[in-house]
């Protein structure tokens, strides 16, 4: 098996793309050893690391059935993508306390998810970092900043920066939860006395989240895979209202990083100044300096590797329906496949098994 880390955004029911992404993984032979993600991503993750007898797969096939809904008859299949906005039984529930509407902060209850992973998922291996390094984040309500729950922290982390916080914790369902909690559909999610929303409004690729759990060993060469669910790139003009939404959150929840590191030298020449740092700081004080060894640690991107989904379609990020997540879990197995078509991506052990 070939150790990788995974980064799973977030995307309501476009998360079944990861699941088949990470499902044609897991087949061709690539074990996760860390897992960051947010929204439906933590889902993913969650299942992932909490799968029973260790069968990926199985676990987060299991959650997707839970979370997909029947097939109905007399109604073609292509036409049930919107059925999930009246309830999703094993995700949310629509409420009912109408008399009280005044005063409602949401429109469902996220009730039925927690009894989902706590059914589904094995939270005592979850919290095993030995078996599988997991974070999920979220944003927090009072001060607006980002906090990621993690079973790891590495010896370098940064756990602090402003109002991002990382913080080692037993994680729960509320924990995966909260990170899913995206207003004004679902409540916000309280946990020892704070309350979360999404960490998807804060940032939907935890790249710092994954970081925090790496070991020095390897951030030089653990391959990093991000899924990609929100590609932006030579799209057309939104033509109508709806469109319109669509686009505005694929803008909102795109990957950032490639803008974030290296201005007009990229990734790759960012990544080649922090190695012409690391030499240079090596006998000086600079290179036991915290904020030095964060920096170091950013050396890690220059392993990533991007799946992209195709962008989504209007609406795609709540139908749940049956025709759906069959759709994307097939679109993610055939990405990966056209993912590894050059063969300089596939890591050397697996060529060599080829």
């Amino acid at each position: 098996m070939t150790k990788i880390a995974l980064i799973l955004q977030g995307g309501g029911a476009l998360g079944a793309f990861e699941f088949g992404v990470v499902a044609k993984l897991v087949e061709m032979g690539f074990e996760p050893t860390a897992v960051a993600g947010v929204s439906i991503g933590a889902i993913n993750a969650a299942a992932i690391a909490g799968a029973r007898g260790g069968d990926i797969i199985d676990s987060l096939g299991a959650v997707w059935d839970a979370i997909t809904l029947p097939q109905l008859p007399l109604i073609p299949p292509s036409q049930q993508a919107n059925l999930s906005l009246l309830g999703n039984p094993n995700f949310w529930l629509s409420r009912t306390d109408y008399l009280n509407m005044f005063h409602w902060n949401s429109l469902c209850t996220t009730a039925p998810m927690l009894q989902t992973l706590a059914t589904h998922l094995d939270f005592d291996q979850l919290n095993r970092p030995e078996h599988i390094r997991l974070a999920v984040t979220a944003t927090d309500l009072h001060n607006g900043g980002l906090t990621t729950f993690s079973n790891y922290l590495a010896d370098e982390a940064h756990t602090r920066a402003g109002k991002h916080q990382a913080t080692r914790t037993v994680l729960t369902p509320a924990h995966v939860v909260a990170s899913g909690s995206l207003p004004p559909g679902f409540p916000a999610t309280g946990i020892e006395g704070r309350q979360y929303w999404d960490g998807g409004l804060f940032s939907n690729t935890p790249i710092d989240a994954l970081l925090n759990l790496l070991n020095p060993d390897e951030i030089a060469n653990l391959p990093i895979y991000v899924v990609d669910l929100f590609p932006t790139d030579d799209q057309p003009a939104p033509a109508n209202l709806v469109e319109v939404t669509t686009r505005a959150s694929a803008l909102q929840y795109e990957n950032r990083f490639w803008a974030e590191y290296g201005g007009d030298a990229g990734l790759s020449g960012f990544v080649d100044m922090l190695d012409q740092l690391d030499g240079m700081a090596k006998g000086t004080d600079m290179a036991n300096n915290t904020a030095f060894a964060w920096l170091m640690r950013l050396r890690a991107m220059k392993n990533l590797h991007v799946i992209a989904s195709a962008p989504a379609v209007n609406g795609g990020d709540h139908d749940f329906s049956k025709y759906g997540v069959q759709d994307r879990f097939a679109a993610g197995q055939e990405a990966v496949i056209k993912h590894f078509e050059q063969p300089d991506r596939l890591p050397a052990a697996l060529r060599e098994a080829a």
